[in-house]
């Protein structure tokens, strides 16, 4: 006989696709006419740019560029530049009918060598990782029960669990025209994003964030280079289905490409940055429930068998955005003797939780332009490590984390040191886990006779470690009847307590 339970679904995210795969990048390149030939190469830089990317039937297809971007020195020592552009694609497998799917696309590079075969043929090889993520409203079962068979006892736990609510995924363009502070040639920029704020109400997201535009300029007539930075307010409204005002959102902003182009007056010399950037948000949203959770159970007429599955989700979960200002040190071999510019090429961070503590650790590409102690203009690039301790909150997992750096600056010590002082954001998102063996299901031994119970009334002396739920299981008794005859509140027991266990 199969005792009724009540089946139960908690939702929860369901990942359909995880997974990272590395693109090659092999390029010859030939430079065009309009470009002077390679003296030196200060820096080849990788940036890959995601044009569009659709769920298909059974797969992901995705579509961008891997851009190869080359900074060299021409035979009188000025400063050039030169992009390539090749197209990539992929298609990676799914199953096939996902409905209500959050995506998100990401590509970043990994590593590039350049080589000059002639002062005006490149080789370069290198690679870039392209992170793929398919995430579909997904449901945890678990079983109740009613109380609908006298006989059947039940042990129920209590917990508190983030139930998915709602998830989206939005691409969108923002595209700003921005007034520079001087004409000349656009040699490289890099372009971040990160969210400021996040708000929900009725089933939409207010999104709040920052774009961000660095570039490197060479004056038109002194020749100088020249740095500028460059923010950019975005504010969207993205729709999704469920959220509300108590919802915890798990946000994320990434730049899926960008186009930056200056354009000067020849009247009064003035410039503008034609900024077309392509962002990607994507937010799973949380609200926290109760659940009760079925652990143990037995019977007090017949023996059962238990049917039991482990169970794990998150019990409790938090959205944080903490700040940290990091300080290192990194050298270079010849003399210093004017730094043009320092700026973090690439940031990766990653979590650890041991013992109840948590340790962010972050490695920072920084990219150094400066002159040495000759005036010959070098690049070069050096890795600095940072490290925090925050405080977890009674927390014990980190599901997602995303950092930015804010700002970098720096500091001269000596000719050839320079102490870099970055300013870092962290979002992440944490939670406690909750992992148990519930019970799915339970069925009565029909071969085996229904008890016979000698006598109305046992008497136990309670032994350490004892509860009223598995001595009431040892003697086939009901647990509220155990508690109510030995005026017993709550499930322990004291060692040595003499108890009178009703049988009828």
């Amino acid at each position: 006989m199969e005792y009724h339970l009540t089946k139960r679904q908690l939702p929860q995210p369901e990942y359909a696709l995880d997974s990272v795969t590395e693109q090659p990048v092999d390029v010859d390149l030939t430079l065009p006419d309009y470009c002077p030939d390679i003296e030196r190469i200060l820096c080849c830089n990788l940036i890959p740019k995601i044009r569009m990317h659709n769920l298909s039937g059974d797969r992901l297809n995705v579509e961008g560029d891997s851009v190869t971007r080359v900074i060299y020195t021409d035979s009188d020592g000025v400063p050039r530049a030169y992009e390539y552009a090749t197209p990539f694609s992929a298609s990676l497998p799914l199953r096939d009918g996902l409905t209500d799917c959050a995506v998100t696309v990401d590509a970043k590079p990994e590593y590039l060598n350049c080589r000059a075969l002639s002062p005006r043929k490149l080789s370069l090889h290198g690679a870039f990782s392209l992170y793929a993520k398919v995430v579909c409203a997904g449901d945890l079962s678990y079983c109740g029960y009613e109380g609908e068979d006298d006989d059947l006892q039940v042990k129920q736990e209590t917990v508190s669990a983030a139930a998915l609510r709602g998830l989206c995924s939005e691409s969108f363009s923002v595209q700003e025209d921005i007034s520079a502070d001087a004409a000349g040639t656009l040699l490289s920029y890099r372009v971040s994003a990160r969210i400021t704020e996040l708000k929900a109400i009725h089933n939409k997201i207010m999104l709040s964030a920052e774009l961000k535009a660095e570039i490197l300029t060479l004056g038109a007539e002194n020749r100088e280079l020249k740095c500028m930075s460059y923010s950019i307010p975005v504010s969207r409204v993205v729709d999704c289905e469920g959220v509300d005002e108590d919802s915890v959102i798990d946000g994320s902003l990434t730049v899926l490409g960008s186009d930056l182009r200056l354009s000067d007056d020849a009247l009064d010399g003035s410039a503008t940055l034609n900024l077309d950037a392509k962002l990607q948000f994507t937010a799973y949203c949380y609200h926290e429930e109760t659940l009760e959770l079925m652990t143990d159970a037995f019977s007090t007429l017949r023996d059962v068998r238990l049917r039991t599955s482990p169970t794990s989700c998150c019990a409790g979960i938090e959205s944080r955005v903490l700040t940290d200002i990091g300080k290192a040190a990194v050298s270079v071999e010849d003399g210093i003797g004017k730094v043009i510019d320092v700026h973090a090429e690439r940031l990766n961070a990653a979590a650890n939780v041991s013992a109840g503590s948590i340790i962010l650790s972050s490695k920072l590409i920084a990219v150094i332009l400066y002159e040495n102690s000759e005036g010959e203009l070098r690049c070069v690039e050096r890795d600095a490590s940072f490290m925090t301790r925050p405080e977890m909150n009674g927390f014990d997992a980190v599901e997602r984390l995303n950092a930015s750096v804010d700002s970098l600056s720096y500091r001269l010590t000596d000719d050839h040191t320079l102490e870099l002082r970055a300013e870092l954001t962290y979002r992440l998102t944490c939670c406690r886990r909750m992992s148990c063996t519930a019970v799915s299901g339970v069925t009565a031994d029909e071969d085996a006779p229904e008890r016979e119970n000698d006598s109305a009334v046992i008497l136990y002396y309670a032994d350490e470690g004892d509860t009223v739920w598995n001595i009431s299981k040892r003697f086939c008794s009901r647990p509220q009847e155990v508690a109510a005859e030995n005026g017993i509140e709550g499930e322990t027991v004291p060692a040595g307590t003499l108890l009178l266990i009703p049988t009828a």
